[in-house]
């Protein structure tokens, strides 16, 4: 397109009580079609107290629009944001992300961002608007954590629309939150807790509580845990799937994929759980026809029940594995290990693992959280069933 003739644009004052200066120009735009075309552009540049004379507010506008005189300015599209998240984000940039990622990204789409945004149109959003809508999150009682992930996801798709030429700029990297204020320390469970939510609770629950305790996993790593990935006269354990909702993907992150030393007490619970003939596929807790097991039942239905009846109270899958960190931190254990086992993501390139490269001080530190657990006087929980675990109703 030819380069437009220099324009100056017009000026007039809007308001009664806050009187302001509202400017207009012409602006080449990319219009839904993916054509080029022109519009008239009116924008609130300050008010009359800020600019009190004709002519300084046209020394304002005058900088405004040197980018347009000048050849600079880049023509932006006018598709508004819940038009370019519905038509091209969520069918290019969300089947890439991870099944619960995807998930929570749609949560926060349709509940959150479409509602604020949905009809603005990309070029008009501002840097202003956005802080504004990520501070009335925070003071309306959502978490540091949440709305940080409420900027994540508007940065993520910003970028991808800076990055098809709709907008120029992503300023929702511009946009700013207080500095994270932390709660009271999470609370963890005892070894005797666990000692006793374990003894109340029916199987698979029980196993599978147990285990997290034992061995750190997150719940979804444990439940996508096949025969394959266990070898038990080595004690070794091997992470490298994880399910949710049924959906199964690669470990959360590249160090999530690991392999573990487990302690005498976690091989037996295994061997027990283990049937007389083993398919390497099979999962170790699995619901009808080889299905995983929903975690969300389980836990709401026989692991958050018996943790009220005990007054154990904010008990989740994810407590146990924290309860876990915990333990090995109480018995020494070197940060570098506690790391290694939990799959903690850090900078350096994750190497595999080989069975003979396991640390002897991760297995002293499983074997020292199993001491904690079991401890010296306390007899076992009766071993499950001999076969595969099935789900409970």
């Amino acid at each position: 397109m030819a380069r437009r003739g220099f324009q100056q644009g017009s000026l007039f004052q809007r308001g009664i009580r806050r009187k302001v200066w509202v400017a207009r120009w012409w602006e080449d735009v990319i219009q839904t079609d993916g054509t080029l075309g022109r519009l008239r552009r009116s924008e609130v540049i300050g008010t009359v107290a800020d600019f009190p004379t004709r002519r300084r507010a046209m020394q304002v506008l005058s900088q405004r629009l040197w980018p347009v005189n000048s050849g600079k300015a880049r023509p932006q599209s006018i598709r508004t944001f819940g038009d370019f998240v519905k038509d091209d984000w969520m069918p290019v940039v969300l089947p890439t992300l991870k099944y619960a990622t995807q998930k929570y990204y749609k949560y926060m789409l349709d509940v959150h961002l479409i509602p604020a945004f949905g009809q603005r149109q990309l070029r008009d959003l501002t840097r202003e608007e956005l802080q504004s809508f990520l501070s009335r999150k925070l003071s309306g009682g959502l978490s540091w954590e949440t709305v940080h992930h409420f900027k994540c996801g508007l940065s993520k798709i910003l970028s991808a629309a800076e990055e098809w030429g709709h907008i120029s700029d992503n300023l929702a990297q511009k946009t700013k939150l207080p500095r994270r204020q932390y709660g009271p320390e999470r609370a963890v469970l005892t070894p005797v807790q666990v000692r006793k939510l374990v003894e109340a609770l029916d199987e698979p629950t029980r196993s599978i509580a147990l285990l997290l305790v034992l061995t750190g996993l997150r719940v979804g790593e444990l439940l996508a845990l096949r025969w394959g990935n266990i070898d038990l006269n080595a004690r070794l354990l091997r992470v490298c799937e994880t399910v949710y909702d049924g959906h199964f993907d690669q470990p959360k992150t590249k160090r999530s994929a690991r392999t573990i030393p487990i302690g005498t007490e976690t091989a037996a619970i295994l061997a027990a759980l283990r049937p007389a003939t083993v398919d390497p596929k099979a999962l170790v807790f699995a619901a009808g026809e080889g299905l995983p097991l929903e975690r969300w039942n389980l836990l709401r239905k026989h692991l958050k029940p018996v943790a009220k009846k005990l007054g154990l109270s904010g008990v989740t899958w994810h407590l146990l594995r924290h309860s876990h960190a915990t333990m090995l931190d109480s018995v020494g254990t070197p940060l570098g290990t506690m790391q290694s086992l939990l799959g903690h993501s850090t900078p350096e390139i994750t190497r595999e693992i080989y069975l003979h490269a396991i640390p002897e001080e991760q297995r002293r530190a499983v074997e020292s959280v199993e001491k904690l657990v079991f401890g010296p006087k306390w007899t076992q929980v009766s071993p499950p069933a001999q076969g595969p675990a099935t789900a409970v109703n």
